[in-house]
């Protein structure tokens, strides 16, 4: 049993998982020094993406759960970096720690739909997120239609977001 354990946890990219969750706190960090943070903070808490109050679980073990359980790409996971910037650019909307958890997590949901052949309910999704289907149903469809329903994604956007997170090294 213990050998199982071992082999599932060794089955998860530990090293994009660190990286990404880096870079997601990076701009978080970031958005804090701006001189109207609260402000912006305070125009966007009646979205369903915020949280009334931090999550408990870390941003880093977040990620491994959402990776543990759907065994999603590294590409789908960059991918979604992307679809996160899409949406905050498009409605104006900053990263902070009350609404990373869910914006990464339905923009892996929807890219795992749109990219990989492996697709499971939204009963599912929703079990690993921790929230009600009827909450995750609302979230998916104001996160397709904040980035407009675009989910193709340029070759040249794509290494941009994979030199990001690597550095020069993939």
């Amino acid at each position: 049993m213990n050998d199982n354990l071992n082999e599932e946890f060794n089955n998860v990219n530990h090293e994009i998982n660190s990286h990404i969750s880096f870079y997601l706190l990076h701009l978080i960090s970031q958005n804090k020094l701006k001189k109207n943070y609260l402000e912006l903070l305070k125009n966007q808490k009646k979205s369903i993406f915020n949280s009334i109050k931090i999550p408990k679980l870390s941003l880093g073990d977040f990620l491994y759960r959402i990776t543990y359980y759907t065994k999603v790409s590294d590409e789908t996971l960059i991918s979604s970096l992307i679809l996160i910037s899409r949406y905050c650019k498009n409605l104006n909307i900053i990263l902070s720690v009350y609404n990373i958890h869910r914006l990464l997590f339905i923009s892996i949901m929807v890219n795992i739909k749109f990219m990989e052949d492996k697709i499971f309910s939204n009963t599912f999704y929703s079990s690993i997120c921790g929230v009600k289907l009827a909450d995750l149903n609302k979230m998916e469809y104001e996160f397709l239609c904040g980035i407009h329903f675009e989910m193709y994604i340029h070759r040249q956007i794509f290494n941009k977001y994979q030199n990001l997170i690597f550095g020069n090294n993939k």
